[in-house]
């Protein structure tokens, strides 16, 4: 069994580097990997290098990661940085492989809320080299941080689930209970608020927390559970989790999903109706832009809809499933949101109190 684990682990490597996507492998027998001949060479011939540190879901969970490492490679292309990436296997990983990280790049990257506590304490340990964090405010001057109104996704997210219920009950898989999930969770309950004022009838909402963004199996069952229960829509909001949920719809007839973070449409055609779109790429993509033009500054930034950084997309296989007048209250939404007229929850606790607009 060891040695069958050791080859597929070995394959997967050599399968993402022939992607382009050459990893640094964490281990406390091996630091000298990361700081290779060919790393130093890229370095020395002038190149920004960059170590991008993901959660234990890593690349391919299909969205937070993801949507990340796609400005990261944007990036790579335009400015011609040197760029790797650095898997964390769990949570106790985060405070070495930081200091791992900051100890052989000009530029570390971290993703993801969970790293902020470590990050607050090693950053000021290594004042040379620049971090970019996405998800969460870090106090640092050397420190550029970058938080999402994820509500304003999850309210789209729960609009369309609640415009288009058939049986008038939908639900919500998120992978744990942290504030940037919380917000895509209570906006999603203020969408289907509003959208239950338009249609004139109850919508039921159930919401499941798997605890974790890296278990698909747990994902599965939790999107079984609420399917068994009546759902016939369901909002992922649960990282590498949701590729669980995603299974148990496509497995499941006249069940429907809304994805997150990246487009995913294509994935079901006409049963995912829509992906809530978080921008994280063009965060990281702007950061390593004026890291690279020596312009990077520390400081927190919270971005939205009405900078770009959320949307939904087009609907493009299904939009004829909408009736044309919930169309244009999906439409009328995001310009609400884009012009910054329309304020959504983001703590549970205020959703009750929140006003569903007249769309």
């Amino acid at each position: 069994m060891n040695r069958l684990c050791l080859a597929f682990r070995f394959c997967s490597i050599a399968f993402l580097c022939l992607a382009g996507l050459c990893p640094i492998i964490w281990s406390s027998h091996l630091p000298a990997l990361a700081g290779s001949s060919e790393a130093n060479s890229a370095s020395e011939a002038g190149a920004l290098k960059v170590i991008v540190l993901t959660d234990a879901a890593g690349l391919g969970d299909k969205g937070f990661n993801d949507v990340c490492w796609q400005g990261v490679l944007r990036a790579k292309k335009d400015f011609g940085i040197d760029a790797q990436f650095l898997q964390s296997r769990e949570q106790a990983d985060y405070a070495s492989n930081i200091t791992l990280a900051a100890g052989r790049a000009d530029v570390v990257v971290t993703l993801g809320y969970l790293f902020a506590d470590s990050l607050k304490e090693a950053a000021p340990h290594f004042p040379k080299t620049r971090f970019i964090h996405i998800e969460g405010d870090i106090p640092a001057e050397n420190v550029a941080s970058f938080d999402f109104r994820s509500e304003e996704g999850g309210f789209l997210a729960g609009l369309i689930a609640g415009l288009f219920t058939r049986k008038m009950m939908v639900g919500v898989v998120a992978g744990m209970d942290i504030p940037p999930v919380e917000a895509y969770v209570s906006g999603f309950r203020a969408g289907v608020k509003t959208a239950q004022k338009a249609r004139g009838q109850k919508i039921e909402g159930i919401v499941a927390t798997a605890g974790s963004f890296n278990d698909p199996v747990k994902g599965k069952s939790l999107a079984k559970a609420m399917i068994d229960r009546g759902a016939d829509v369901i909002f992922r909001a649960a990282g590498n989790t949701g590729i669980g949920v995603s299974e148990a719809v496509k497995g499941t007839g006249g069940v429907y999903m809304v994805a997150e973070d990246l487009d995913q449409d294509a994935e079901i055609p006409g049963r995912v109706l829509a992906s809530a779109l978080k921008r994280m790429d063009v965060a990281v993509y702007g950061a390593i832009r004026d890291a690279v033009e020596g312009r990077l500054q520390g400081g927190h930034r919270w971005l939205g809809a009405s900078e770009g950084a959320i949307d939904i997309t087009e609907m493009k296989y299904s939009r004829q499933l909408f009736d044309p007048d919930d169309l244009q209250r999906i439409e009328k939404a995001r310009n609400l949101l884009q012009k910054g007229q329309l304020t959504v929850p983001k703590r549970y606790a205020e959703v009750d109190s929140f006003a569903a607009p007249e769309l």
